[in-house]
């Protein structure tokens, strides 16, 4: 049987069920739990180099935020909920500190590797995406990763400020942003932001 065939077995019969148990709908190979404010994202990703004989996969994790559509991403939101337009984008293996993939070859003990990813599940991912209750959670989580210097948009968290009523420290992050900002092409965008979220720079 081709590996690819083997995976989608995999998440059927196992992935798929543990994360439906847990409240996440699913779209393909991707899963996500809606909030009233934000949705938590599950993707499964699979190598580039896969081959019939030969798969890699891995967890990528994300919350996803609907106010972002419309102010920095300029195209229509998608109808389903995904990681790759997520904020807090954190790749399953920073999670369970290992840096392997998945791995199905003809000689895999695919019980043993099932095992493997209901343990990596249950014991990593589903507790680093239950600690987001509520968009301050995710708010806190983005400003400790900012303080560490791992940065996504410099304007996610000026939006979430803003779609929460924080006006004044949204405007104070724009205006900082703002100055830091080198391109001409990202202070022109930076400013087409602010107008659109009603702040100035």
């Amino acid at each position: 049987m081709a590996m690819q065939n083997v995976l989608k077995q995999v998440v059927k019969e196992t992935i798929a069920p543990l994360l439906k148990e847990e409240g996440f709908k699913k779209q393909g190979n991707n899963f996500a739990q809606v909030f009233s404010d934000f949705s938590t994202t599950v993707n499964i990703q699979s190598s580039k180099w896969n081959t019939q004989d030969e798969v890699e996969f891995f967890f990528n994790t994300g919350i996803y935020i609907e106010e972002l559509f419309g102010t920095v991403h300029l195209y229509p939101k998608p109808t389903f909920p995904m990681e790759i337009n997520s904020v807090l984008r954190i790749r399953g293996t920073e999670l369970t500190k290992t840096d392997s993939w998945y791995k199905l070859t003809i000689d895999t003990n695919v019980e043993q590797l099932k095992r493997m990813i209901i343990k990596d599940i249950a014991e990593y991912i589903l507790p680093h995406l239950r600690q987001f209750e509520s968009i301050y959670d995710v708010i806190r989580v983005m400003e400790l990763r900012e303080k560490d210097g791992i940065y996504q948009s410099p304007h996610h968290l000026t939006v979430i400020y803003c779609s929460i009523g924080e006006m004044e420290k949204a405007q104070e992050r724009m205006s900082r942003v703002f100055n830091e900002l080198k391109l001409d092409s990202q202070k022109g965008f930076a400013r087409g932001l602010a107008d659109r979220l009603g702040l100035h720079v």
